[in-house]
């Protein structure tokens, strides 16, 4: 399965939930069935009635899918062929593999390359320092990696994913779980479950309210908390028919070197960005898109995240960060935050 680079941190706050891994739910009921995927573990919640084999059924299939599409780890997966096709001739890629690309591009696009699905040199060069601290991060392999490194490279036309040159390879694990949690919301939806609660390595997609009008309520975690095993909400935003997807630097973090090196890092210049955000917090329309974004906050700090955000907001975007405070704590920027989610 995929190792995530960047964990969301999310707390379900959920009341006196039952759970039912089998058969209809009713009335007040929520349902709920988990697992493991992607290299962390996936929830789903149904409220009210619902046709709970189904959704079982439909969420180890979009799961698998996923899996067999996006998976570096597998063979036989359809990235690693496309990584493996190292040529500038075009290559067929699936329906599903387009759409995701697709996504990455336009947030690549929007924000200017702090996110980017061709980061997988990158990418690879920050796992094994994780791994190998003692090896650490040499400038002369950043470098080089940053070369292959460029949204730009990489386009797509009529299901055919073309490269600008041949050594490019792509890394969608930045929001495969997003969209992974927008498809399931689809399959949901297509079985006529009308509030459910979808969280895929800490990725949320909601849809409806709970039985009685209740909105589902998440809990944006504390970075302050955790190290215990106790998480503690920050903030708690009301989810309906939207996704909310939040990224920090303050869990990943290793010893490069002498050097504290975290799992942000910007592909632009290949290096930690140097700013005050300890997280970021996005909602949008969709799962994938929010799930992206709250890496390129990360990368893009305060300041950048505001000038480009005339961009972001025409994702569907909301924003909302905690950035370090110069006496010690946090303060939260809220940028077109709802005022009616908090």
């Amino acid at each position: 399965m995929f190792p995530r680079a960047n964990v969301c941190l999310v707390v379900l706050l959920l009341a006196a939930c039952r759970r039912e891994p089998v058969g209809p739910a009713a009335g007040g009921v929520i349902s709920e069935f988990s697992g493991e995927t992607m290299g962390s573990t996936y929830e789903v919640k149904l409220s009210g009635p619902a046709p709970v084999a189904d959704c079982i059924a439909a969420t180890n299939e979009e799961l698998a899918a996923f899996d067999l599409a996006f998976s570096s780890w597998r063979e036989d997966s359809e990235i690693r062929r496309v990584n493996a096709h190292r040529s500038t001739e075009p290559i067929a890629v699936s329906e599903r593999f387009a759409s995701v690309l697709a996504t990455a591009l336009e947030v690549a696009a929007a924000t200017d390359g702090a996110f980017d699905p061709t980061v997988k040199p990158l990418s690879e060069l920050y796992r094994r320092a994780r791994r190998d601290p003692d090896r650490g991060l040499a400038d002369e392999e950043l470098l080089a990696a940053r070369e292959r490194v460029s949204f730009r490279l990489v386009s797509l036309r009529d299901g055919m994913l073309s490269k600008a040159r041949p050594d490019v390879e792509v890394d969608l694990d930045g929001l495969v779980a997003g969209a992974a949690a927008d498809a399931l919301a689809r399959r949901f939806d297509a079985l006529g479950v009308r509030s459910f609660y979808i969280q895929i390595t800490g990725e949320v997609y909601c849809r409806g309210r709970k039985s009685g009008g209740e909105p589902w309520r998440i809990g944006v975690e504390d970075p302050r908390s955790g190290w215990d095993g106790k998480e503690q909400a920050v903030r708690t935003v009301a989810l309906t028919d939207r996704a909310l997807c939040t990224s920090g630097d303050y869990r990943n973090v290793t010893v490069v070197a002498g050097r504290v090196v975290h799992h942000v890092f910007d592909p632009r210049t290949a290096r930690n960005p140097e700013h005050a955000i300890v997280s970021a917090s996005v909602l949008a329309d969709t799962c994938a898109v929010a799930d992206a974004l709250g890496t390129a906050l990360m990368v893009m700090g305060d300041e950048e995240t505001r000038r480009r955000w005339p961009r972001l907001q025409a994702l569907g975007a909301r924003g909302a960060l905690l950035l370090r405070a110069a006496a010690g704590g946090f303060e939260s920027v809220e940028i077109d935050w709802p005022a009616d989610v908090r």
